[in-house]
């Protein structure tokens, strides 16, 4: 009888132990139905990290058509990889503020809202693959979050074979509910991707005229969230799917060889993954960038002007030390990570050198927002100095300077950040101080496969 009087709600879950139709209420009963986005609505998926990767290495992971297990979005140990930080961090200290760190509070709490109110159903739809991430989605959901209870939802959709794109998938999913509860009179959807917003606003505009001219849709717009993976699972996570990829290449040109032409939906090329190097710099911890994009728009949205602040990219990222694709002395590096301001003995070097390049060294060195320069180009940045003041900091730059944020598709030159002449300048009262790590400043990219290459040596440490 339930199954009967919720069928589509049957036909289209992916999570069988998450199935649980409203036993009290039948298909004539059902007045809303509430749909939630998963990714970046809900949890704060992983996406790839714009600190640790190049955009032609973000172009590959996206592409779907590139990699030979489909790409970012259709590889399960990233999820996977997230939800275990998140369990780990929950089994070390289980309270709301871990909770906050990768789920988004608000739509938790309307999820709750959705599930308890009589008449509504509830569910969570994600184009996600069914057989590649049920388990992951299983288990996320099984764990309580924001208290001791789990969410809970009427059914979870995720995207069964045979459908081309997420809205073709999406669309038919609330087709079948719209035409099964003909009782229902308001739908709301929240999702992150205004792209897909769009797309429901398309459909249902013409559903509405065609099929129900009394439903009522709402289409909420979540900003979206992301939560970045640690740098070295990330990092090691890729280098497995490029060995991978490489593999299925092998196996697809080897089966040509013999004369066969197997099916294939990637790219048939070997790709390697690789260290491009930046230069060495003072590399901020992600909190001390949040805090210093949080203080320059608390501080001088005036200066920047309200227009101007929707379309800056702010990138906190390092004060640099050397000019692109260079690096310190032995020597140099040693002093600043050692804190010495005289010169080191060849044994203290070797020894630093050796800490540094197992990543066992200690380079955190606090810094001071001394003042803050804005220009009429778009460029926005902060002189530092180190604290304490007599503490040994090193750049080949005219100064200590972090670029905070550049107005979006700007081009310009690494030296223009050091012309102080195009800055207006404002000192700065308060005691901001921030963390930084020096390093030799790497970001992953990926170039074609080339037999044989030779690596040219030198040190690997890297900070992100």
């Amino acid at each position: 009888m339930v199954e009967e009087e919720h069928a589509p709600l049957y036909k289209w879950s992916s999570c069988p132990s998450h199935l649980s139709p409203p036993a009290s209420t039948g298909k004539s009963g059902i007045q809303r139905i509430h749909v939630y986005d998963f990714d970046n609505t809900l949890f704060k998926s992983p996406a790839p990290n714009p600190n640790l990767l190049s955009s032609y290495m973000i172009n590959i992971l996206t592409d779907p058509h590139k990699l030979s297990n489909g790409g970012w979005w259709s590889e399960p140990r990233f999820l996977r990889e997230l939800v275990e930080e998140w369990a780990r961090e929950k089994a070390k200290q289980p309270s709301s503020s871990v909770d906050d760190k990768y789920w988004n509070r608000d739509i938790v709490e309307l999820c709750r809202l959705s599930h308890q109110e009589p008449g509504t159903l509830s569910i969570l739809m994600t184009g996600r693959k069914e057989n590649l991430f049920h388990d992951v989605l299983s288990r996320v959901i099984d764990q309580p979050v924001f208290g001791d209870e789990r969410l809970k939802f009427h059914a979870i959709f995720l995207k069964k074979p045979g459908y081309e794109t997420t809205m073709m998938y999406k669309t038919s999913c609330l087709t079948d509910l719209l035409t099964h509860y003909d009782n229902c009179t308001e739908l709301t959807i929240y999702d992150d991707r205004i792209r897909q917003l769009h797309g429901f606003q398309d459909f249902l505009t013409e559903f509405v005229e065609a099929m129900r001219p009394s439903l009522l849709f709402n289409l909420v717009h979540v900003a979206g969230v992301v939560k970045y993976l640690d740098p070295a699972r990330e990092r090691h996570i890729i280098t497995r799917i490029f060995e991978e990829h490489n593999a299925a290449v092998t196996k697809y040109t080897s089966r040509v060889g013999k004369g066969d032409t197997p099916a294939q939906s990637f790219f048939v090329g070997k790709m390697d993954v690789r260290e491009k190097r930046l230069g060495a710099a003072y590399v901020l911890t992600a909190f001390s960038r949040m805090e210093v994009v949080k203080f320059t728009l608390q501080t001088f949205s005036r200066e920047i002007g309200e227009s101007t602040i929707d379309k800056l990219r702010f990138q906190p990222r390092s004060i640099l030390c050397t000019p692109h694709g260079t690096i310190t002395s032995r020597k140099i590096a040693t002093k600043i990570i050692m804190g010495l301001n005289g010169d080191p003995s060849e044994e203290e070097i070797d020894k630093c050198m050796e800490l540094m390049n197992n990543g066992l060294d200690d380079s955190r060195i606090k810094f001071r927002l001394t003042r803050f320069g804005y220009s009429s180009r778009g460029l926005y940045v902060y002189d530092v100095e180190p604290v304490p003041s007599s503490t040994y900091a090193y750049t080949e730059f005219p100064a200590l300077r972090l670029l905070a944020g550049v107005l979006a598709n700007l081009t310009f030159e690494e030296s223009e950040i050091y012309k102080d002449s195009i800055f207006e300048w404002i000192p700065i009262k308060q005691s901001v101080v921030i963390d930084a790590d020096f390093g030799y400043d790497f970001i992953v990219s990926v170039v074609p496969n080339r037999k044989n290459r030779k690596r040219k040596p030198g040190f690997t440490n890297s900070r992100y």
